[in-house]
């Protein structure tokens, strides 16, 4: 299936493909490939050989592990625009570290993970980029680990709402949750049930209100300090607390 000119400009305005020269532009664009995914579709298991990695042009994919006991730990949640198992084709045996499965439509393209390889040889420029790029979601993934490990489910939950904040002008916030409640849980490491008590807790605090998936936040203040303390406020101000990939 042919590239469409969004896909192409999606591509090309991506940081992983926008600092190759127009040469190698091409050729990567030339070898991609299209491929669409039903709701629920396993797209890769935990083990398979990579070849490629992915950037999501529309839908969401659900990135997990299955551990020994059989239980599943959602690690990430990728959105339209961003990529997935690029750090793969620099691992010694190149197989998917996690399960994909698409959470609706999705359509995917993907990229050779060794012609990909060939043009960063090439441009040691481009190579600066995509260590920036790694770095961003490996400091991403140590920040979720630390509040898995130190911080209870409410102070979770508070963190998560504040990450879904696009505007950062404003103190107070209206957010959409794009995800069912029972996948947050599952992000977060919670059961849903305490997801839920989660919820109440912060609406009897006056620090949310919420409606079905609609949370409104009065003062991001407010909540940072009730649950993080102020280290925390000063951070998301500064933008170190990442606005989530959902």
């Amino acid at each position: 299936m042919a590239l469409t000119q969004e896909q192409r400009q999606m591509i090309l305005n991506h940081s992983l493909f926008s600092h190759f020269n127009p040469q190698a532009q091409e050729e990567l664009l030339a070898d991609a490939q299209v491929r669409d995914h039903a709701p629920q579709a396993l797209i890769q298991r935990q083990g398979d050989p990579a070849e490629r990695f992915y950037l999501v042009h529309s839908g969401k994919v659900k990135l997990f592990r299955i551990s020994a006991d059989g239980k599943e730990k959602v690690v990430e949640i990728i959105t339209p625009g961003n990529t997935f198992a690029e750090a793969v084709m620099f691992m010694q045996k190149s197989v998917f570290p996690v399960c994909a499965e698409a959470l609706e439509p999705v359509k995917l393209i993907g990229f050779s993970n060794r012609l990909m390889l060939r043009h960063l040889e090439q441009n040691p420029h481009t190579c600066l980029h995509l260590l920036g790029h790694m770095s961003v979601r490996l400091h991403q993934r140590l920040d979720e680990l630390e509040n898995l490990t130190l911080q209870n489910a409410t102070q979770r939950l508070a963190l998560y709402l504040v990450s879904q904040v696009r505007d950062r002008a404003k103190d107070s916030a209206e957010i959409e949750l794009v995800l069912p409640k029972s996948l947050i849980a599952a992000r977060l490491s919670i059961k849903p049930e305490t997801f839920s008590r989660a919820i109440a807790n912060l609406r009897e605090r006056g620090l949310i209100d919420s409606r079905a998936r609609h949370i409104s936040i009065p003062s991001i203040t407010n909540l940072l300090n009730e649950f993080a303390g102020g280290q925390q406020h000063i951070e998301y101000k500064a933008g170190l607390i990442a606005t989530d990939n959902n």
